[in-house]
């Protein structure tokens, strides 16, 4: 639905070519909807005979933009007494422009993580064909959506009766950082696999009570002494030596034990047993393999352009208490961001895209009884996130088990198959639209064949709720592979304690699609009036197929990975079971990974830049506008040049966008650099990393660091002001802008 105080949903007409209303929409056959049940009620839906029922925008809003950011989701599978008015076999499509609050229920096997995964490839189309400009995350609890990145060849005949064709997506898969650390080089780029870490400095004490203790709830002592810890390793603590340990903003469960066996004060204050026993629970939380100092942000997941997949099934029994934690985190984290703009006046684009969340399981997460620690930060992004263009898709087999103040912000529901009387109960009592006596049966609603839902619709809340036929999916869907299998294989064969972790790269095409920057995933700027199209479709860049399956030779390394876990297995079992917190032995010594990229911190003593000496990165064919976000985004993202940028919570930043085209890239290094200094700063430093160089300025309470992309003819080279003195970073950043309106 059309959200003016929206400024991601479009505000211009879409122009005429954009369509061809003289061209009805073909018919899905009746051969491929099995189930169609006669529906005496009439039927009146939002349609539109060039695409077909379109579910999610009011009259006005369509006529606006037309078929432009829809996907199609399945068919119309009920018929009617009347053969006019009769819309079986109408193509259904989801309005992906605007921001929505959904929620897909059903039993187990019913289909609802089968129409989750239809959603996410429907976002994922429409963002190739550059209607939508979006992230989606997808949290997998069951390992189900990670085969997205195959094609769905087992049901090829089925598809093409639905005038499509098996394929699969460049997704990217986060799973749990110990079972990406122990995988095969070959494994991570083929599926496309990244390390999945929360940092234990963004749990609050409540969260830790659920990763220590089954249900949550810990004893006063032993909250006592987690609060207790977490505030000495933050603000330093001195042990009996007389030996201060400073102040850790980022640290790991390691510190916590230390400071828990080290403190005076803590020792004075607990029993040895209280001690012992959170010891014992830490280092059982750190042998999941998820917590590590860092961690997994926001702008990690949701990035613009991308299906991310969250992969928590390899936690096994922990992956609850973990998915609550992360979950929270990134509702959170990308709520801030989207209402940064609000308060800064700047694009929210600029920190993250509007971004489509996508929970399975979340009666778990959110459930109606009792608090999780995921639960009041989801509720709040649907409450909040539609206002700022954030999608939030709930999935659930128990809809009586959700809260309602969560299902309370639906404005549409797919329901598929439902068995137990409250949560049939709760589907009526909370459907946003009219529903006939008909599907108030507990027979017909329990009878719904697999891949049938019931279909609720708030811009039609005057009108009845319809049963669809979901589509077949284009990419594999689930099932168990031996990718599943190596990852409980990875459980016995890694080391305890991995300190580095390499992300392995995907590789671009050469040929790509326009809007990909090569190197580093990127936010686009903000979606200003209507989506840019091209006139004709043969006018659009073809997006090459990625690499799909592994190969020969790659199953022969994981069937070898598979056949050392098996022995390692049996060894185990041959040993006596005993209760201790060491770790099980390893047949290997554990193995010391490579930082992700190397850092070089050059020294500058000639106050004048010696511009050869400054790293020009270049990028895939892009626009002006990527070209400088992408740039831009390196410099307050990259580790090494936000560490210099950022030394504490309250700096202000201020950014400089500087962007030429057909000049040598010395010429602006230069021009840049001499225009910092009549600004009153002084060359520091030169940071080499990743085929970047930041160029590194500073005066008193003042830091200042630009780097250069170019693309092709294009050349950016943004410039960044930060200070804790809100006024004196505006007046250095307006120095510096004077200077390079107004060179000598």
């Amino acid at each position: 639905m059309n959200d003016p105080g929206n400024p991601d949903t479009p505000n211009e007409e879409t122009p005429e070519d954009a369509q061809d209303l003289d061209k009805p929409i073909e018919l899905i056959h009746k051969s491929v909807l099995p189930y169609h049940p006669r529906v005496g009620d009439v039927l009146d839906l939002n349609v539109d005979l060039s695409v077909g029922v379109v579910l999610g925008r009011s009259d006005s809003f369509h006529r606006k933009y037309g078929s432009v950011g829809l996907g199609m989701i399945g068919g119309v599978a009920e018929t009617s007494d009347d053969v006019l008015t009769s819309l079986m076999g109408m193509p259904v499509n989801l309005d992906l422009m605007s921001p929505h609050v959904m929620l897909v229920a059903g039993k187990r096997g019913s289909g609802k993580s089968y129409t989750l995964g239809i959603i996410a490839e429907e976002l994922a189309l429409a963002m190739e064909r550059r209607e939508i400009e979006v992230a989606a995350v997808l949290v997998d609890t069951v390992d189900v959506f990670r085969q997205m990145v195959d094609p769905n060849d087992d049901q090829s005949d089925l598809l093409k009766k639905w005038s499509y064709e098996a394929r699969g997506f460049p997704v990217n898969v986060y799973i749990p950082r110990r079972t990406y650390v122990g995988l095969p080089d070959e494994v991570k780029k083929k599926a496309r696999l990244f390390p999945l870490s929360i940092g234990p400095k963004e749990l609050t004490v409540s969260d830790w009570g659920y990763v220590l203790e089954k249900g949550g709830t810990l004893s006063t002592a032993m909250e006592n002494l987690i609060s207790e810890t977490l505030d000495s390793v933050r603000k330093g603590y001195s042990i009996d030596s007389g030996e201060r340990i400073s102040l850790k903003r980022d640290f790991s469960i390691k510190d916590m034990i230390q400071c828990i066996d080290t403190s005076p004060s803590i020792e004075e204050l607990y029993k040895p047993s209280t001690r012992t026993a959170m010891i014992q629970r830490l280092k059982r939380a750190d042998r999941m393999g998820v917590f590590h100092p860092g961690g997994t942000s926001a702008q990690d997941l949701a990035i613009a352009g991308q299906i991310t997949v969250i992969d928590v099934a390899p936690l096994g029994s922990d992956a609850e208490a973990v998915l609550a934690i992360l979950t929270n985190m990134l509702c959170r984290q990308v709520l801030t961001y989207r209402m940064a703009w609000t308060d800064e006046g700047t694009s929210a684009r600029e920190e993250l895209p509007p971004t489509w969340l996508i929970i399975d399981e979340a009666h778990t997460l959110v459930p109606r009884a009792g608090p999780t620690p995921a639960k009041d930060a989801i509720i709040g992004y649907a409450k909040l996130g539609r206002r700022f263009g954030c999608s939030l898709v709930l999935c659930t087999q128990q809809p009586s088990a959700v809260s309602d103040e969560a299902i309370s912000q639906a404005d549409l529901i797919i329901s598929h198959s439902l068995s137990h009387d409250n949560d049939i109960r709760a589907l009526q009592q909370r459907a946003p639209a009219v529903l006939p006596d008909q599907f108030r049966d507990k027979v017909f609603i329990s009878s719904l064949p697999r891949g049938a839902a019931i279909v609720f619709d708030q811009t039609t809340e005057n009108k009845r709720g319809f049963i669809m036929q979901v589509r077949p999916r284009l990419s594999q869907h689930g099932g168990t592979d031996r990718l599943s299998g190596l990852f409980e294989a990875v459980k016995l064969l890694i080391p305890d304690d991995i300190e580095e972790v390499e992300i392995i790269d995907i590789p671009e095409e050469a040929d790509e699609a326009e809007d990909t920057v090569v190197d580093e995933p990127v936010v686009e700027d903000e979606m200003e009036g209507e989506p840019e199209l091209e006139e004709t479709s043969e006018d659009l860049p073809e997006v090459p197929r990625p690499p799909l399956k592994l190969s020969k030779d790659d199953w022969q390394v994981l069937d070898g990975w598979m056949r050392d876990y098996v022995q390692e297995l049996f060894e185990e079992e041959k040993q006596e079971f005993s209760i201790t917190d060491e770790p099980a032995p390893r047949s290997e010594e554990p193995v010391e990974e490579p930082s992700l990229t190397e850092v070089e911190i050059v020294p500058v003593l000639d106050p004048k830049i010696n511009a050869s000496e400054v790293l020009v990165k270049q990028f895939g064919p892009v626009s002006k506008e990527l070209l400088s976000k992408a740039t831009t985004r390196k410099i307050l993202y990259s580790k090494a040049s936000h560490r210099y940028l950022f030394t504490s919570e309250n700096d202000y930043r201020e950014t400089i966008s500087v962007d030429r085209q057909g000049t040598d890239p010395i010429v602006v290094i230069n021009w840049v650099a001499d225009s910092i200094n009549s600004g009153g700063l002084d060359l520091d430093q030169l940071i080499h990393e990743d085929g970047f160089t930041f160029v590194c300025f500073r005066s008193e309470g003042i830091r200042v660091v630009f780097s250069i992309g170019t693309s092709g003819i294009l050349v950016s080279a943004p410039v960044v002001v930060v200070g804790v003195d809100r006024r004196l970073v505006a007046a250095v950043a307006d120095r510096i802008r004077n200077a390079l309106h107004n060179p000598d």
